[in-house]
Order: structure tokens, then sequence, then C-alpha cells
């Protein structure tokens, strides 16, 4: 653990429990693991994005002539793809992944804004196929009441250290930032931002995450003696937003433009907006029917007719009814026809079959 000696300067003007959690953050906090290893598919990604060639991560029988187990990850990567924390299921793991320290002085400073001013990346030990990444920070200073061509409010400089699962120290990085903006903020920015859901407030606001609630379905399977042919699944609602498009662009590796790119979209694809992709129907499908079987049910076919395009903008509305049930080949099957429809009415037609668990 890193040993910090507590804050040069303290905003005199904070109470005496503010200025007391202030310096509680200059002790470094304990390791949070990342939620996945360093991955070989995360590693591409990241260089097909940057068009990043460097044998040491593409080349296995390259890096291994240099010493090392596999490949390696690019050091910009450790910070986001192989430690930022999922956003769903909410909360992961049962309980909540500790936030990025900037939100926490951010809000006992009382300063809605912050901005990242400055990042210094140190490399140590590089990161291979296989590690998994612990985050730990603390506080390192905070300044003086600053005024600035943005506003007025203070800087503050943070450390977050990266390690693998030996303790090595793989990446410090340092963030200095510049919070402001008290004199627009209406509310308790704590409370604001506890009540967004999701680990990140401005993400959950931009796809929606409260509208959809953050539950896991519960684990209960229905059994196909249970079912009746007019049976009627529950509806299920997904607000499909700009930035709900982004991530299936990035979830799918579609990037097509029409899916991410709303210019292109309205121009060539004659769409309001950008639209979900044949990937996201399938997938919405597949869900909404393990969702009402329970996850001992089995997709097993799915027939997708897309007569109609669900935009950025959209509610997306599926629903569903039981239109035959039997066995066939040993397994208990039912027959669905669904419907992914938006406020406007259907828009695309869809048929399923659904292998259910069985009492016999």
């Amino acid at each position: 653990m890193a040993e910090q000696a507590g804050l040069e300067y303290v905003p005199e003007y904070l109470s005496d429990d503010v200025k007391a959690k202030l310096e509680a953050l200059t002790k470094e906090s304990e390791p949070e693991p990342a939620p996945l290893e360093v991955n070989e598919y995360l590693i591409r990604h990241w260089c097909e994005t940057l068009e990043d060639g460097n044998p040491l991560y593409l080349d296995e029988e390259y890096a291994k002539s240099q010493g090392y187990d596999s490949i390696l990850a690019p050091a910009g990567s450790i910070m986001t793809a192989f430690t930022m924390q999922f956003r769903w299921p909410w909360p992961p793991g049962g309980r909540e992944p500790d936030r990025h320290i900037h939100y926490d002085v951010k809000e006992l400073l009382n300063l809605p804004v912050g901005i990242i001013g400055n990042i210094e990346v140190e490399a140590h030990t590089p990161a291979q196929i296989g590690d998994r990444i612990s985050v730990s920070q603390c506080l390192v200073s905070v300044s003086p009441w600053k005024k600035t061509r943005v506003g007025e409010g203070h800087f503050w400089t943070m450390d977050r250290l990266y390690r693998n699962q030996k303790g090595e120290l793989v990446l410090r990085e340092r963030l200095t930032a510049f919070g402001y903006g008290r004199e627009e903020n209406g509310g308790d920015p704590a409370a604001a931002a506890s009540s967004a859901g999701g680990w990140s407030a401005a993400v959950e606001e931009m796809i929606e995450g409260k509208r959809t609630g953050y539950e896991l379905p519960a684990r209960e399977d229905r059994l196909w003696e249970t079912v009746n042919e007019g049976d009627e699944l529950p509806e299920l609602l997904m607000p499909i937003t700009f930035t709900r498009c982004v991530y299936l662009a990035s979830a799918t590796r579609d990037f097509s433009p029409q899916h991410s790119n709303r210019e292109y979209a309205q121009q060539t694809s004659k769409t309001k907006d950008v639209f979900v992709n044949t990937p996201f129907n399938l997938g919405i499908v597949s869900r909404y029917l393990t969702d009402w079987g329970g996850p001992k049910s089995t997709v097993k076919r799915v027939n997708v007719a897309m007569r109609g395009s669900v935009c950025a903008g959209d509610d997306m509305i599926v629903t569903g009814k039981v239109i035959k049930k039997y066995v066939e080949d040993g397994e208990h099957r039912v027959d669905i026809d669904i419907s992914i429809a938006t406020q406007d009415g259907p828009a695309v037609p869809c048929k399923a079959t659904l292998v259910l668990p069985s009492s016999e």
C-alpha cells in the first residue's frame, strides 16, 4: 500500500466532518479486482481501433521471443478495457464496486462539475493474458479556491494504482481535475448521484437505465406442464438511446455506420436516427424468452422479420404469446409469437421455439 502523509492544504470553510473524510481519502484504498482477466479479444479490439500493429500485442511467438509468457496488453488499455466495471447487472456480484475517487471528491467539495485536466501515466510491469488487475486509489492534494475561465472551484490530484494478481505494480495513473459549478447546483450532488443507479450517473441518464430497472430476473424455472397455449408473456421495455446504440456497436463489433453514425443513418439509410442491428434484436428476443422460461430453458429457434427499424429515441416494447405446446424429439417445446414494437406500433415480428424443463 502507498503511504500518504495527508493533505498539505485543506479548505478551511469545510466542516470538520468533511475535512476528516477528505483526509481519509489520502490513505490508499483496498484494491478493487477487475471484473475480467486480460484477454486476447479485448487486446485485439483495442489494436483494431487504434490500428496499432506492435507485435508485442498481436504476435505471441514474437512476445515470447522477448521473454514474455504471452502477448502483452497495451498500457492505455489497462485503465478502461481491463479494469472498468460493467454497468449491468447491478449491483455486480451483489455489491457496488468502488467508485472512482474523483466522484467522492466532487461530492465532498460540493462541486457538481468536474473535468480532468491532466493525466500522467507511469508504466511498470507489463500486463499479460490471464492477469487480473486490481485498482486502488488515493487523494494526493487539493488546491486553494481558484478562478479559471470555466468557473471557480478547486483543483485536486489523485493517484490510481493498477497491480496484477501477484501484487506487482503495472501502472500508476496520476490525474489532476478541476471542480466548479457550485453556484449552479440546486441540490445535493451526493443524493443525485446515488439515485441514478449504475456506476456512472451520466451514463445512466443517457442510457435511461432507471426505466429498465436494475433487477436480475428471479432464477425460477418454468415447467412445461404449467404452460398453456394462449398464455401471454410479460411486456419488456428497453429504451433505445444513442448511448445504448454505441454500447451495442462495440458489444457486437458491428460498426456499420447506420448503427452508430446519425448523419449516415439519416442520409443514406433514410431512418430518423441510428438503429439497432439484427444481433441486438436476436439477443433481446433470446433474453425475453429465458427471462420468462428461466435459466434451464433453451432457445431452440428464432425467426426475426426486419419489417421496420427501432431507432435511437424509440422505446423497444417486446410482447409474446404461446401459440403451441408439444413434445418433439424428446424435448418439451413451446412455440411463441413475439412482437418487437415501438411507441409507434409493430416493427419486428418474430417467432421462436423454446424448450422448457419438464416434471416428467
